[in-house]
């Protein structure tokens, strides 16, 4: 699922059955990685080619999260919403609290705490941060020179979780293709973030119908979608459009079914706290660049990486790691209804304390 939408096959736990419901991609590991790695670096000043932004780094996750999701929830009756909820939860809301935890402490501790730290610290912990971001003038307002900026799509996300389950197994139509082109078409024409995440969605209710994902003739296509969709986001000024084209085509271009790596399992599952935490690295290396010896760009940019990959590491193995292997023992279905109801109750409130703040807050 995007970012942090990860279905892990392991022995050793208890069952769960969402599990079942998708085949291992291991390709989609290292994408995770590299997709994560393009933001990190970007954020930290380095210039890959013109069209490959962190922006559309965000949005290859969000094709992936619609693949996974959308496949997971084609093959789910909604007697299994509370596994669905809580497995998005336990997955998603533990590290993100950690993360928004440190900024927000760090941020407490540098700054202090004023209007506008405490309104983005509702915004991050109710999953409305998009909703209510305005640049330019969220740069100066946001903590730490907006270091947690990351977090609007950890937003974009969670109420893809919330909206999606409500769409396909609360209406008639709603696991159709139709219905699901036509939000993509909708998405793209206004621009929404919404516009990768449903075309992933379509991609997953054509792979359930056909498996074309298992043909050797889809991967070719997809590639040669995708140059041309990077040709055209290198020369043409319409991102908007291309952006979730090539952000499925990327993911339908390594979606081939095999056994997950190791090694590629870690990468992939320390994606999520190196997406997460990446502006910590920075910040340590200002530190010591400040205090002790000044380094050049180039220096930056690697220290940075390199710290944060360590970083990252430590809590994917601290972190993420624990909650792979035993969330599945934690899960009863009194917990999955509740943090379904915690969910949309935190939206709803981040939606209209977010409205107020916006109408009588101070602005910068």
């Amino acid at each position: 699922m995007g970012v942090n939408g990860m279905v892990v096959k392991n022995d050793s736990a208890p069952c769960n059955p969402e599990r079942e419901k998708l085949s291992n991609y291991p390709l989609f590991d290292l994408l995770r990685f590299v997709l994560a790695s393009i933001v990190v670096l970007g954020h930290a000043g380095f210039q890959f080619t013109e069209f490959l932004t962190g922006k559309l780094a965000v949005q290859v996750f969000f094709a992936l999260s619609g693949w996974l999701i959308g496949g997971i929830l084609i093959r789910t009756d909604r007697s299994e919403l509370p596994r669905f909820f809580f497995n998005r939860s336990t997955r998603i809301w533990i590290p993100y609290a950690l993360a928004v935890f440190l900024l927000y402490a760090l941020a407490a501790l540098r700054e202090g705490i004023d209007f506008f730290w405490f309104k983005y610290f509702i915004l991050d912990v109710t999953f409305t941060h998009q909703l209510f971001t305005f640049f330019p003038a969220a740069q100066a307002e946001m903590p730490l020179d907006g270091s947690g900026n990351q977090f609007w799509s950890i937003s974009v996300e969670e109420q893809f979780y919330l909206l999606a389950p409500l769409l396909m197994l609360f209406t008639s139509s709603g696991k159709s293709l139709w219905i699901w082109a036509t939000i993509a078409l909708l998405a793209i024409a206004l621009n929404w973030n919404a516009a990768p995440i449903a075309l992933g969605v379509c991609a997953a209710i054509i792979e359930a119908r056909t498996c074309f994902v298992q043909r050797g003739s889809t991967r070719i296509v997809a590639f040669t979608v995708a140059i041309v969709c990077a040709l055209g986001l290198t020369f043409l000024n319409i991102a908007s459009y291309i952006g979730p084209i090539f952000s499925v085509s990327v993911v339908l271009a390594v979606a081939m079914p095999g056994a997950r790596n190791r090694s590629a399992l870690i990468a992939g599952g320390l994606s999520y706290p190196l997406y997460l935490n990446h502006y910590l690295g920075v910040f340590i290396v200002n530190f010591f660049s400040k205090r002790i010896i000044a380094i050049d760009q180039t220096s930056f940019v690697i220290s940075q990486y390199v710290i944060n990959i360590v970083l990252a590491l430590g809590l994917y193995w601290l972190v993420d790691r624990q909650i792979q292997l035993h969330r599945n023992g934690w899960y009863s279905r009194k917990s999955g209804v509740a943090l379904a109801l915690i969910a949309y109750a935190l939206v709803t409130v981040g939606i209209v304390t977010g409205t107020l703040m916006q109408i009588y807050g101070p602005h910068r």
